[in-house]
């Protein structure tokens, strides 16, 4: 048998194969003795005909897989509730029963199910011409003679998990009515990943549905603050952080980022001379955006600490949380204690890591249970507006089982940074360049070209390259252009390329 992943429970290997047998193909999963090719369970044909064997090597009952639309679910479902029971009935040896008792079988069990699900992902062959037929407004903003890169969109394809989860519903037009939050089990798959992920276990029953993470900025500063009260925001910042301020009525208290080194690096010394009684509230943005920054665990200590001896309320967006590269990671910021938790609200989404925002369901936690109920007063529930199915499915197909993609995702981020890096030393050095530590956003200093204006028109002008202009990110981003890498190396490349080709090179 070849076998494109195992894992071995004790005595007992799960083998995961990708076969196609006519048209009834799909993964396999084998369940046997460890390392001795045999088996006694398989489920597989998943594809068309799904069903599984029991003991196929000997008597080889055959029974079909037709409880769910989703038969790797039902597989799984199987597994969790009596691998050792079928395992028995398939002649497994006690000694093999016994040792799974030493594993964390629940664990393990998710491993292999993310495995079945995932597909590779197609990084670096993606064809331009299928990505102009899109609909979304990354692609439709400009002509067709113009390469976008400019809003936080991806330009590859969604994880296998996710496209498979909304194909079942709409092949079955199950487009109906969603079942309230808590029941679709969103909140508590949220929890899960954060406690899996981060090692932070916020409550499910503080978790409230958004339709997206700007949603929660407005609401936040509506329900904690009045107009004219100050809301802390750390400059150059995701624009929909200024517009809330501004729309809302309150006070921007601006606190620019400082260079430190080859960084950008939050001035915690300037904030604590910048809060001053009016001011009630932090919006911050970490991993930051778009910078890239990830704060260090000494950054959040000092920033709880000003929190803590100022009395303000914290509105956390991270939401690119999955995004970090090697050498760093995301530390939540309600997780740093439990005074810090009562008074902090996280927002995050599935949206940016896995790709999905046009399906628009985001999560707002609330460390306190006062916040959540403030919130709800001035918002509720259907003033905010309904949150579809596909939505809140994909959200939970993302977290709970879109892992292996994004392990895919993730390095190629990181070597799409280091390749804007060189070609931009070889092209272009005159452009400042901090490498980000997340995201897939790439924050560049156009102040020594020899341009005159916004550098965003004069590369769209000159270039038929659409970047976000600085200027929108406050805290002095005039003369920045904000590029996202997301995409496949040769369209990265041509990126590049039409920005030298704008001045000339």
């Amino acid at each position: 048998m070849g076998g494109e992943w195992t894992d071995r429970l004790g005595e007992v290997e799960l083998r995961i194969e990708s076969r196609r047998l006519g048209d009834d193909g799909g993964p396999t999963l084998r369940v046997g003795p460890a390392g001795r090719g045999l088996e006694w369970l398989r489920f597989d044909c998943f594809d068309k005909n799904p069903h599984w064997h029991l003991d196929p090597t000997g008597r080889d009952e055959v029974q079909p897989l037709v409880g769910s639309p989703d038969p790797i679910s039902e597989v799984f479902g199987m597994l969790r509730s009596d691998l050792p029971g079928l395992l028995e009935r398939a002649g497994a040896p006690s000694t093999a029963l016994a040792s799974l008792r030493s594993t964390d079988l629940a664990r393990r069990l998710l491993e292999a199910e993310r495995r079945m699900r995932h597909r590779p992902a197609c990084l670096d062959e993606l064809d331009i011409h299928r990505l102009r037929q899109r609909r979304s407004a990354k692609w439709h903003l400009h002509p067709d003679d113009i390469l976008p890169a400019w809003v936080a969109e991806m330009d590859f394809p969604v994880a296998a998990s996710i496209q498979d989860e909304l194909r079942r519903f709409v092949e079955s037009s199950d487009l109906g009515y969603p079942l309230e939050s808590e029941d679709t089990g969103l909140p508590r798959v949220f929890s899960e990943r954060m406690q899996e992920r981060f090692d932070w276990s916020p409550d499910p029953r503080r978790v409230e549905l958004l339709s997206e993470v700007v949603q929660g900025l407005f609401i936040a500063l509506e329900a904690f603050t009045e107009k004219g009260e100050g809301a802390i925001v750390q400059t150059p910042i995701y624009p929909p952080f200024l517009a809330a301020v501004a729309e809302t009525g309150r006070r921007l208290v601006e606190n620019r980022m400082i260079r430190g080194g080859e960084r950008l690096e939050f001035d915690l010394d300037g904030l604590a001379d910048r809060i001053d009684p009016g001011t009630r509230i932090l919006l911050l943005c970490n991993p930051h955006n778009p910078s890239g920054r990830v704060m260090t665990q000494e950054e959040l200590d000092r920033l709880a600490a000003l929190v803590l001896e100022h009395d303000l309320l914290v509105v956390s967006d991270e939401i690119h949380a999955d995004l970090v590269f090697e050498g760093r990671r995301h530390i939540p910021f309600a997780s740093l204690g439990p005074e810090i938790a009562r008074r902090t609200i996280t927002l995050t989404s599935t949206s940016k890591a896995f790709n999905i925002p046009g399906l628009r369901c985001a999560i707002a936690h609330f460390g306190d249970a006062r916040l959540q109920a403030r919130f709800n007063q001035l918002h509720p529930v259907h003033t905010r507006g309904g949150i579809g199915l596909l939505g809140i499915y994909a959200s939970i197909a993302a977290w709970r089982w879109g892992q292996p993609w994004l392990d895919e995702v993730v390095p190629y981020l990181q070597a799409n940074r280091d390749f804007v890096r060189e070609r931009l030393a070889e092209r272009i050095p005159e452009i400042g360049f901090d490498a980000p530590e997340s995201t897939y956003l790439a924050w560049l200093d156009c102040a020594a070209l020899p341009i005159e204006g916004s550098p965003a028109s004069f590369f769209l002008r000159n270039g038929g390259i659409a970047l976000s202009g600085g200027r929108r990110f406050g805290g002095g981003g005039d003369q920045h252009v904000r590029l996202n890498f997301a995409t496949s190396r040769p369209i990265l490349s041509e990126a590049i390329d039409r920005m030298a080709k704008a001045l000339g090179r």
